[in-house]
């Protein structure tokens, strides 16, 4: 098994840039676990006014920028790339924030117009995520031109961070859900749902979260010393299907348990083409890395099959005796030896 320390020269932040979002993300992070802590002594954990939001829109950012700072791993360091960097960690937190804020205030933080502070709340919450979208396509198309890493690995991040965006529009026909609710009752929904009950949160949530999943597989095949490119290909067209079943069946207004037989299939047969990538990927985990090819045994280990053994060290059972060691006793080498028979030294790994 890969150690911690190994996972974390894996993804840890090595530029300005990538520390600035690994910090901006770790504050958020720990805002949700407060928060969870929060809603677990002080429900409800549901309504449009509960611990849940601040709890898991921390969480969600969080990771977000902790996914994205692994994302800048991969790509040149340049100044100008503080802009989208800067744009996507500040309006990540904003939004955070503000929907803390109102929470702490015992109002619903979506759709509410209340009042007209509560109103520019919720017209900020929804412009930083509009710039925070911007932010993450001039990300998407840096890593497009420039990317700097494994083909699986890019696999990784452009599936994935399109699959976020593709989430973020689904978030978008949400608010657009939630303010049309709004015009018709007078009230901030409950509940959001996509026509009679479709799992409108569901679907946002897996296309929010496809680059944590799929940088998983692609850093775990790293740690591992292989290449992996169909495994990651593998995870990517499971994720997307069982994203597209979902996303079908919410907009179908079904919940996302109750599928038609067709999109069923195809959630089914993603979820378990993306398991059997993660299954490969702990495999090689468990697995030792792969030597390097002309690498030495290690200290006490035996020799390489077919490689002589170390010079100035004795014979090995029936193999020829290195130059300047004593022939072992009744071994073979021992007359070869005694004649001159030149003996050609190990070469040096």
């Amino acid at each position: 098994m890969r150690t911690t320390r190994q996972l974390w020269d894996a993804i840890r932040p090595l530029t300005g840039q990538q520390r600035f979002l690994w910090w901006a993300g770790t504050a958020l992070m720990l805002s949700g676990v407060v928060h969870l802590g929060i809603a677990a002594v002080d429900g409800p954990w549901a309504g449009s006014v509960s611990w849940r939001k601040p709890a898991l829109f921390g969480e969600s950012f969080g990771l977000l920028l902790w996914s994205v700072a692994w994302v800048l791993r991969h790509l040149p360091d340049r100044r100008w790339g503080w802009l989208p960097t800067g744009i996507v960690g500040s309006m990540s937190v904003i939004e955070v924030v503000l929907i803390t804020v109102q929470r702490w205030r015992g109002v619903p933080s979506h759709f509410n117009a209340e009042t007209s502070g509560d109103a520019a709340i919720w017209s900020i919450m929804g412009t930083s995520v509009f710039v925070l979208v911007a932010g993450l396509v001039v990300i998407l198309l840096r890593a497009l031109f420039t990317f700097r890493g494994s083909p699986a690995a890019r696999v990784a991040v452009l599936a994935g961070l399109l699959l976020v965006l593709a989430g973020g529009a689904v978030g978008g026909s949400m608010a657009s859900v939630g303010e049309e609710v709004v015009a018709t009752t007078g009230h901030v929904p409950e509940e959001l749902v996509f026509g009679a009950a479709g799992s409108a949160k569901v679907a946002h949530a897996l296309g929010i979260h496809a680059l944590q999943v799929l940088g998983l597989l692609a850093i775990g095949l790293e740690l591992s010393g292989r290449r992996g490119l169909r495994t990651v290909l593998l995870g990517t067209a499971g994720y997307t299907a069982l994203f597209a079943a979902v996303t079908v069946t919410a907009y179908a207004g079904e919940p996302w348990i109750s599928p038609t037989p067709a999109m069923g299939l195809l959630g089914g047969v993603g979820a378990l083409a993306l398991l059997a990538a993660a299954a490969q990927v702990a495999n090689g985990l468990r697995a030792p890395a792969p030597a390097g090819p002309g690498a030495p045994a290690g200290p006490g280990g035996p020799a390489q099959a077919g490689s002589p053994a170390q010079a100035g060290g004795p014979a090995q059972a029936g193999g020829p005796a290195q130059a300047g060691s004593p022939a072992q006793a009744g071994s073979p080498a021992a007359p070869d030896y005694a004649a001159g028979t030149a003996v050609r030294r190990a070469p040096r790994p």
